[in-house]
C-alpha cells in the first residue's frame, strides 16, 4: 500500500494514518491451526441504492487436529444460519460471539481430523466512512468500494482474516442490470434476470483476505493495452477521460519489473481503479489495483510535473507489491516491512530507471532524511518488532516504509546490486504463492552473497535507532572511524552497536576514490593510502542510513567543493546531515543558516528543494512572532536568486526538476518571505486561473490560489468552496480544497474549519483543511483549538481508528498546548493516543530545546542581516 506518507508527505494525512493503533494495547485472537480454510467462496448481493447488503460463503476447512471447536472472524455481521458438514452430512454446531470480531464454533461431537465445509448467510449495512466494504455517492449516483487492509475484511463478509491464511478464493457478485462488477480475477460467467446481474469470477490464486478487492456500480472501463495480460482502467461515471496519462506509463513500468524478476506478471489481469473516497494514496490489491482518483486521473493536457511524478513513483509502488506482498506475503503483521520497504525501494527503482526525468532517486534521499530525524528520538521503534494485533501498526509505519527502502538500499550497494538481486530473486521463487518472514529473506540473502548479511542487515531492521560515525584523520593517509548510537541535544536513548557498509568518498592529490568498509567495531582505523586527504564525504553514493561528524576543517574543506565534488543525491544527503548535527547540539544555529544559505546557490534544482526542507525546522523553532520580519528578510535574500535564476515562469524546454521546486519556492517566498512581486503575481494568477485554468502554468496553480488565500476574505473563501463543489476533476477539487486552510483572516479560518464538518466534504477529505492550517504556528493553534472543541462531531464522520492520528495537531513548540492535549486526550481516548501523544511530546520538547539553547544566537544572526 502506498500511504502517500510524507506525512511527512508528501503524503496525504490519510496516508500517514491509515493503520492506526489504540492506546491500549490491542491484542488479536489470533486463530489457532487446529482448523485451517484451504478455499473460501463468497457471495454478495450489492445495490447502492440499498444502505445494506446480503450474502453467502462457503468455506473449505481441513480439520488438523481432532478438537471440537474452532474460532473464525466475523465482526458486526448478523450471521443468519450457519451450517457445518463432513463428507458424511450435516454436524450438528453452535455458535456464539467470543469476542467483537471473533465467532467461536462448537460441535457436540470432537471433530475427526478431514475436510469439512462451513456455509454462513449473513447480513450487513455498508460502511460509509471508506473503510472495509463500503458505500459513496458522487453527483447523485452511487457505488460500492472496499478497502480491507489490515484487518477490514471481516466486517464485510465472515473469513479467516489473517496474512498467513492465503487460500484461493471464488467470488459472485449480484448487481442492478446496469451495474459493472469487478474484483481480483476476470469473469467465469454472467447471467442477467429480473433485473440483476449476476457475475461469477474465476477463482483467485491463493490470496490473503486483505488483498480481496470489491466493486460495484455504473462504472466507466477504458482498456490498458500494451501489459501482456488483458487490463482496464475504471473510473466513476464521468471520469474516464482522464486515463491516458496512466496508460501510458503504466506498461513500461510493469516490464522493467518483469525484467528485474526474471519472471511474467503473476495474474490473470490488470485492473486499476479510480476511486473518490479513498483513504491510502493506493491499494496493491492484485489484479484489480485501487488508487486514490486524484493519483491516477489527471489531464494529459494540464497536468503539472509534480503530478505526474507522483502517479509514477505510487503505480511503481503498486506493481512491485505484485511480487513484493502478493505472490510473497508476509506471514504476520510484524513483517509488514517485507511488504512496504522492498514495494517502496523496487518500485523507485522501477519507476527511475523508465523515466528518470522525475528525479526520483534524489528525491528518495530526501525522504529518507526526515525518516532518520523520527528515528533520532528516543520514541523510535525497530522496523521490525513483535505485533500482537493488526491494528497497532501505525507506530513507526513511516519507519516501515522508509527507513526500510534506505536500509534496502545500503545493503545492495554494499553486496553489488547483481548479488542483491539474485537473492531476491531466489527469495521470490521459492515462496511463490506462499508466505515468508525475515528468517527466509536472511537466507536467501546470505546464500546469494556467500556473507553473513542477516546478522549486518537485522542491526538496522531489529533495534531502533542508527548510529553516528566520528571520522577523525590520521597521518599516514588512515581514518578512524567510531560509532556510537545517534542522539538529539538532551536525549538519553540506550546505547547500541551497528554493522554498518560504510562508504568514504576521499580527495587525495588530484583524484577522488571511494572505499567501502564493514564498520563492525566500535572503532576502526582505516587505511586510504597516500597522503592526507583534502577532504572526505563519509557516505560516498548517499546510500548509508547513518549520519557522520567531521572535524570543522574537514566539513568546511567539504562544503566548499560539494557542488562540483559531490553528486546531487550526496548534496541533499550533505544537507540532511548537518541539520541532523544541529538537532544533536555539534553546530551553532549562525553555522546552520550560513550553510543553507550557501547552498541555495546549487544550480541543481532538488537540492534547492531539500534546502527549504531544511529550512521549515528554522522556522518551527527559531522564528518566534517578534522575529517573523527578519527571517522573512533572511528568506527572500537566500532564495530570490534562485528563483530568479530558475525563472517566475515556466520556460519552454525546461528540465522537470527546475518545474517541480518553483511551485516550492513561490511558496517560502510568498508565505515567509512576504515577497511584494512572489504575492502579486500568485493573485493574478490566481484570478486568470479561476477565469480560464489553461492560461496557468499547472505547476502554480495550486501555489496560486494558495498565496492568494492568505490576505483573501469572505467572497474569495466562498468562491473557492463553489469551485471545489463543482469541480469536474480529482485534481481540480484537490486544489480547491488545499486552499481552504490558507487564508489568515480570522472568520474566514473559523469558516474554513466550519466547512470541514458542515460542508460536502468527503470523509478522507474532513482533516485537510485542518492540516493546511497547521502549517503556521498561529494556524496551528487555531485548529488545535477547533479540533479539541468540535472533537466529538469529528469523531461521528471519522473511522474510529483514524481518530487516534488527532493528537499530532499539538506538535509545534508550544509546552501549553501540549499539556492541554495530554489532558484533552486522557479524556477523549482511542486508538493510538498513548502513543501518539509520546512522541508528539518529544518532538515538542526537541523544538523547546532547539530553541532555548540556538534562539538568540539565531536571531542575532537574523536581525544581523536585516534589510
Amino acid at each position: 500500500m502506498d500511504r502517500v506518507i510524507n506525512p511527512c508527505r508528501i503524503l496525504p494525512l490519510a496516508a500517514a494514518i491509515a493503520l492506526l493503533t489504540s492506546s491500549v494495547a490491542f491484542a488479536d485472537v489470533r486463530l489457532g491451526d487446529d482448523v485451517t480454510p484451504t478455499f473460501q467462496a463468497l457471495e454478495l448481493e450489492l445495490d447502492a441504492s440499498r444502505p445494506d447488503y446480503r450474502g453467502s460463503v462457503r468455506i473449505e476447512l481441513e480439520v488438523n487436529r481432532e478438537t471440537d471447536h474452532f474460532q473464525f472472524h466475523s465482526e458486526g455481521l448478523t450471521l443468519s444460519n450457519l451450517v457445518l458438514r463432513s463428507a458424511s452430512g450435516e454436524i450438528a454446531v453452535r455458535h456464539r460471539a467470543e469476542s467483537d470480531e471473533v465467532v467461536r464454533v462448537t460441535a457436540d461431537k470432537p471433530l475427526a481430523k478431514g475436510a469439512y465445509t462451513l456455509e454462513i448467510e449473513f447480513t450487513n449495512p455498508f460502511d460509509t466512512k471508506a473503510i472495509s466494504l463500503y458505500r459513496m455517492e458522487m453527483d447523485g449516483v452511487g457505488y460500492i468500494f472496499s478497502q480491507f487492509q489490515a484487518d477490514d475484511a471481516r466486517e464485510a463478509f465472515p473469513c479467516w482474516d489473517e496474512p498467513r491464511f492465503k487460500i484461493p478464493r471464488q467470488v459472485t457478485l449480484k448487481v442492478p442490470e446496469a451495474d459493472l462488477a469487478i474484483t481480483n480475477t476476470p469473469v467465469l460467467e454472467e447471467r442477467v434476470a429480473d433485473g440483476w446481474r449476476t457475475t461469477v469470477f474465476r477463482q483467485t490464486p491463493p490470496l490473503p483476505s486483505y488483498l480481496l478487492a470489491l466493486a460495484a456500480g455504473p462504472l466507466e472501463a477504458v482498456p490498458l493495452p500494451g501489459l501482456g495480460v488483458p487490463g482496464r482502467l475504471i473510473t466513476v461515471k464521468g471520469q474516464s477521460h482522464l486515463t491516458e496519462l496512466a496508460k501510458e506509463v503504466t506498461p513500461p513500468i510493469l516490464k522493467e519489473l518483469e525484467s528485474f524478476f526474471g519472471r511474467s506478471y503473476p495474474y490473470e489481469k490488470l485492473d486499476f481503479l479510480a476511486l473518490p473516497e479513498f483513504w491510502p494514496g493506493a491499494m496493491e490489491n492484485p489484479g484489480a489495483v485501487t488508487f486514490a482518483d486524484r493519483i491516477l486521473l489527471i489531464d494529459a493536457d494540464s497536468a503539472s510535473v509534480d503530478q505526474r511524478r507522483r502517479q509514477v513513483q505510487v503505480i511503481g509502488h503498486e506493481l512491485a507489491h505484485m511480487w513484493f506482498g502478493d505472490l510473497v506475503t508476509m506471514e504476520w503483521w510484524d513483517d509488514l516491512w517485507l511488504n512496504e520497504a522492498f514495494a517502496t525501494w523496487m518500485g523507485d527503482k522501477a519507476s527511475h530507471r523508465v523515466f528518470p526525468q522525475f528525479g526520483l532517486d534524489v528525491s528518495a534521499v530526501e525522504r529518507a532524511q526526515g525518516v532518520l530525524r523520527q528515528d533520532a528520538r528516543a520514541t523510535t521503534r525497530a522496523i521490525r518488532k513483535p505485533v500482537d494485533s493488526a491494528k497497532n501498526l501505525l507506530d513507526g509505519l513511516r519507519l516501515t516504509y522508509q527507513k526500510g527502502r534506505s536500509v534496502l538500499g545500503m545493503f545492495e550497494q554494499w553486496l553489488g546490486p547483481e548479488v542483491f538481486r539474485r537473492g531476491i530473486v531466489n527469495y521470490i521463487n521459492e515462496h511463490a504463492w506462499g508466505n515468508a518472514t525475515a528468517a527466509d529473506l536472511w537466507r536467501a540473502l546470505d546464500k546469494a552473497s556467500g556473507k553473513q548479511i542477516s546478522a549486518a542487515m537485522a542491526t538496522f531492521t531489529d533495534q531502533p535507532g542508527f548510529p553516528l560515525i566520528d571520522v577523525e584523520v590520521l597521518a599516514g593517509g588512515r581514518v578512524r572511524l567510531s560509532q556510537e548510537r545517534f542522539r538529539n541535544h538532551g536525549s538519553e536513548s540506550p546505547g547500541k552497536t551497528w554493522q554498518i557498509p560504510v562508504a568514504l568518498k576521499v580527495a587525495i592529490g588530484t583524484s577522488v576514490a571511494t572505499k567501502t568498509v564493514l564498520l563492525d567495531s566500535k572503532v576502526q582505523v582505516v587505511e586510504l593510502g597516500g597522503e592526507t586527504p583534502a577532504w572526505i564525504f563519509p557516505n560516498a553514493a548517499a546510500d548509508g542510513y547513518y549520519r557522520w561528524r567531521l572535524p570543522a576543517s574537514q566539513l568546511q574543506a567539504l562544503a566548499a567543493n560539494a557542488s562540483s565534488a559531490l553528486t546531487p543525491r550526496e548534496r541533499v544527503e550533505l544537507i540532511g546531515n548537518v541539520a541532523a548535527l544541529l538537532d544533536a547540539g555539534s553546530i551553532r544555529g549562525d553555522q546552520y543558516l550560513g550553510v543553507l544559505g550557501e547552498l541555495a546557490d546549487d544550480p541543481e534544482p532538488l537540492v534547492i528543494t531539500s534546502v527549504l526542507g531544511a529550512l521549515e525546522r528554522v522556522k518551527t523553532a527559531l522564528v518566534p512572532t517578534d522575529l517573523e520580519d527578519a527571517f522573512s528578510a533572511y528568506v527572500r535574500r537566500t532564495l530570490r536568486p534562485a528563483l530568479d535564476r530558475f525563472g517566475m515562469q515556466q520556460i519552454a524546454g525546461e528540465s522537470e526538476a527546475v518545474s517541480l521546486v518553483r511551485p516550492t519556492l513561490y511558496t517560502w517566498l510568498g508565505r515567509e518571505g512576504r515577497d511584494p512581486e512572489v504575492l502579486a503575481r500568485a493573485r493574478a494568477m490566481a484570478e486568470a486561473f479561476m477565469k480560464d485554468p489553461s492560461t496557468v502554468d499547472p505547476a502554480l496553480a495550486g501555489v496560486a490560489l494558495q498565496l492568494a488565500a492568505t490576505d483573501g476574505d469572505r467572497p474569495l473563501f466562498d468562491e473557492y468552496v463553489r469551485r471545489l463543489e463543482a469541480a469536474k476533476s480529482p485534481v481540480g477539487r484537490r486544489l480547491f480544497l488545499a486552499a481552504l486552510g490558507s487564508f489568515r483572516h480570522p472568520d474566514v479560518r473559523l469558516a474554513a474549519l466550519n466547512y470541514a464538518l458542515e460542508g460536502g466534504l468527503r470523509p478522507n477529505e474532513l482533516v485537510s483543511p485542518i492540516r493546511t492550517m497547521s502549517n503556521s504556528a498561529a494556524g496551528r493553534e487555531v485548529s488545535y483549538r477547533w479540533l479539541t472543541e468540535n472533537f466529538e462531531a469529528l469523531a461521528s464522520r471519522l473511522p474510529p481508528l483514524y481518530l487516534g492520528f488527532m493528537p499530532r495537531f499539538a506538535s509545534g513548540c508550544s509546552v501549553e498546548r501540549l499539556e492541554h492535549a495530554k489532558g484533552f486526550f486522557a479524556d477523549h481516548g482511542g486508538p493510538a493516543v498513548a502513543k501518539q501523544l509520546q512522541q508528539v511530546a518529544e518532538e515538542v520538547h526537541d523544538c523547546v530545546s532547539l530553541r532555548d539553547r540556538e534562539g538568540d544566537v539565531v536571531a542575532e544572526y537574523l536581525r544581523g542581516g536585516e534589510s
